[in-house]
Formats: structure tokens, sequence, C-alpha cells
């Protein structure tokens, strides 16, 4: 399997405390949800602890990898600034660590989710919103319905996350909003 210790090193080795011990938390979360929810533990954990690797990478180390795995450009814009680590970090663990392509997913789309998420992808997803350093309005809800129905908090979240982007005039990723349609229909079918 994976050596978590290892990826740990390569992690911290890459950010700043605040957003390592995001990532830590982001882990515990993971774990404790794929418990609850029966899913793959060590995955949920790998994933938890490396889908922000990638967040504080200068703009030339991500035009770098985006050129190398021929990943869209534009991810450079700044519209996309969210976006682009996922999308980095998914292509280096996927060559650095040999993650799945379930996995590779999951750290992907972490920011946004997408339509048809997997179990490990919503986990993933709802870990990085609820993680217990983490404090906002809605966020208790989130944290308890997150235990109760897993794609209706994610509902809730993406909800949350548009209200308060509008609220910002920020933009909102277009897969935000296909990930909230694809869950809503599924609930009301």
């Amino acid at each position: 399997m994976w050596n978590i210790e290892e990826i740990k090193k390569d992690v911290r080795s890459n950010l700043s405390d605040y957003r390592y011990n995001h990532s830590i938390r982001v882990m515990e979360e993971a774990k404790r949800l794929a418990k609850h929810y029966h899913a793959d533990i060590e995955k949920c954990k790998v994933c938890g602890l490396t889908h922000d690797m990638c967040k504080e990478f200068t703009r030339e180390e991500n035009e770098k990898i985006i050129e190398k795995y021929n990943l869209p450009k534009e991810l450079l814009n700044s519209e996309n600034k969210n976006l682009a680590h996922g999308f980095i970090a998914s292509v280096i663990v996927k060559e650095k660590y040999n993650f799945t392509n379930d996995m590779v997913l999951a750290i992907r789309y972490h920011s946004t989710g997408y339509p048809n998420m997997d179990t490990l992808a919503k986990i993933i997803y709802l870990a990085d919103k609820i993680e217990q350093g983490k404090a906002y309005p809605g966020i208790e809800e989130e944290r308890l319905l997150a235990y109760q129905n897993i794609d209706k908090a994610i509902i809730l979240c993406l909800n949350n996350q548009i209200k308060h982007l509008k609220e910002k005039n920020k933009v909102i990723n277009k897969m935000g909003y296909d990930t909230l349609k694809s869950l809503e229909e599924a609930h009301n079918n």
C-alpha cells in the first residue's frame, strides 16, 4: 500500500504550517467519514492528506506541471486559481505514489465535486469542508448532516459555498453547479 509517513514528509515539505495542519485534519475527518460510510480507510486517509499538497505552489511551478502533464491551460486563469491545485496534485499522486483512478478523481475535484461522485470523492470533498479547524456560518449543520446523509451534506455545502461566493461577487465554477444538479436530481428520483 502507501507509506503514510513518507507521504506526510512530502506533503510537509510543500506546505506552510497552516496548510499542513489543515491537511492532517482533513485526513482525520476523512478517516472518520470512511469508518462511518464503510469506505476504504487507507484510500480516504491518503487522499485527505494529499488533496492540498500543491496549493502553495508558485505560478511558475504550476505552469511547468500543467505543461508537462498537458493539463488545461485555463487552470492558470485567475478564476480557476482554486481548481488548479487539485488538478496538479492529482497528476503528481498518480505518478509518484501510483494512486488509483478513483483517488485521482477525488483529489482533482475536491474543491467542486463532480457529477456522479463515488463515496471516496464525496468523503474527500466533505472532509475538506468540515474539518475541525474550520469555523464559518452553517458549518455545524454541515458537520451534523455529514454523518446522517452524505449527499444531503454535500448539497448543503455546495449551496452554502455558492451563496458565499455570490455575496463576494466571485466566480462560481460550473463544476460546482453540475455537481449540485447531479446530487439534487439523484435525490428527487
